[in-house]
């Protein structure tokens, strides 16, 4: 996925779900597997831009156009992420 791709589905997201909506993160085969269950979701920790360069710093000797860039979602157990969040209770069977 490129970014304006993303973007684009961020923007219907907001028109239909509001701007404040959670963000959440979920392993696809998972889902699609055992079904969609917000225990086992996990939240944005960092979104970072980050150089797609295999080598560290500038050259001295070579001029170096712009580095090109990626952006990078970093995610965690929302609920570590956020304490005012509990998790659901979890059914013991």
């Amino acid at each position: 996925m490129i970014l304006i791709e993303l973007i684009e589905l961020l923007h219907k997201a907001q028109i239909q779900a509001g701007p404040s909506a959670p963000v959440l993160l979920c392993f696809e085969p998972g889902a699609m597997e055992n079904g969609y269950d917000e225990k086992v979701t996990e939240g944005i920790s960092d979104v970072r831009l980050v150089d797609d360069w295999p080598l560290p710093g500038e050259s001295l000797v070579t001029h170096e156009s712009d580095k090109p860039k990626k952006l990078v979602l970093f995610y965690d157990n929302h609920y570590n992420l956020d304490s005012s969040l509990t998790p659901p209770s979890v059914v013991s069977q």
